[in-house]
């Protein structure tokens, strides 16, 4: 148990990291010059982006219920883009709209998907998933269900449904020590229709260098399968936490949410120790996450 509390307070740390050190130079096309190394000072007095603020309205929501509540978490969504919204996604935006006049959650986010015909597949759901993989680490049908219907109410597209189901397993997999890209390829495959463009984009992970990721292709930011692919493919490298989550937010594109998936990934893998300290001094109410993961994770 001390392990898998130790992974699970890193998983939330690790993914507020990673969001944190981008946000000065969100979504820039080019590889940072010079490359950040550490999170700036500023973001204590600042609230905190809408990756880290929805992963942990998800992750309170998760430890009231026991269980994904669309309706709680679309509410605590609503409050939190009235008090803040720092970061709100178009696709989140949307649906909260759709909240606010009284539609139920999942059909709210079937709305928005089906306005765009189809087309709109946003990372706005796998960045905040990890805390499904810590409330539901040792039962995977009740992981599914719940990654599934937490990403579904502002994502609905089935490539958000099963990136933020991989990434849920992944984090799972990850507290006991096993290997986080084969436990999310099997989950995904598991369902009665695997959407083939995500199995084959993690599949070729091991095989690829972060370059070949369309991170800062017009294609690719922001795209659920390419967040997806470089959270794992930071979670398969061999190098330190530190190495590995700066590689991904100096790649650019829409770094602070590819960070936030990765560095959950990479504090899963690690633990606390391999978050650098200076980074963990300017995370906002550190605190407040530490927690709500023992929380989860002690259910």
């Amino acid at each position: 148990m001390p392990d898998l509390l130790y992974r699970a307070r890193a998983t939330m740390l690790g993914l507020a990291a990673g969001n944190m050190l981008d946000l000065p130079a969100e979504f820039e096309l080019v590889p940072h010059e010079p490359p950040i190394t550490d999170i700036d000072a500023a973001e204590l007095r600042r609230p905190w982006d809408d990756d880290l603020a929805q992963a942990f309205d998800l992750a309170e929501s998760l430890a009231r219920h026991r269980r994904a509540d669309p309706r709680d978490l679309a509410a605590r969504l609503t409050r939190w883009s009235r008090a803040n919204g720092r970061g709100l996604g178009n696709q989140t935006a949307k649906a909260i709209a759709l909240f606010e006049k009284g539609f139920a959650p999942l059909d709210a986010g079937r709305m928005v998907w089906e306005q765009s015909v189809g087309r709109a597949a946003g990372n706005g759901g796998v960045m905040r998933v990890a805390p499904v993989g810590l409330a539901f680490h040792d039962d995977p049908a009740a992981l599914a269900r719940a990654a599934l219907d937490a990403t579904a109410i502002t994502h609905f597209d089935p490539r958000c449904t099963q990136g933020a189901l991989a990434v849920a397993a992944g984090v799972a997999a990850l507290l006991h020590g096993e290997n986080a890209l084969a436990a999310a390829l099997a989950a995904i495959r598991a369902l009665p229709r695997p959407e083939a463009e995500l199995v084959d984009a993690l599949a070729s992970v091991p095989r690829k260098s972060l370059d070949d990721l369309p991170i800062r292709a017009a294609n690719g930011i922001g795209y659920t399968v390419t967040c997806t692919a470089a959270g794992f493919w930071a979670v398969e490298q061999k190098g330190p936490l530190e190495e590995v989550l700066l590689a991904v937010v100096n790649a650019a594109g829409d770094a602070d949410t590819n960070g936030a998936v990765a560095g959950a990934l990479l504090g899963a893998r690690h633990g606390i120790e391999a978050i650098p300290e200076r980074w963990l001094e300017r995370i906002r109410d550190r605190g407040k996450l530490e927690a709500v993961a023992l929380k989860l994770v002690k259910r």
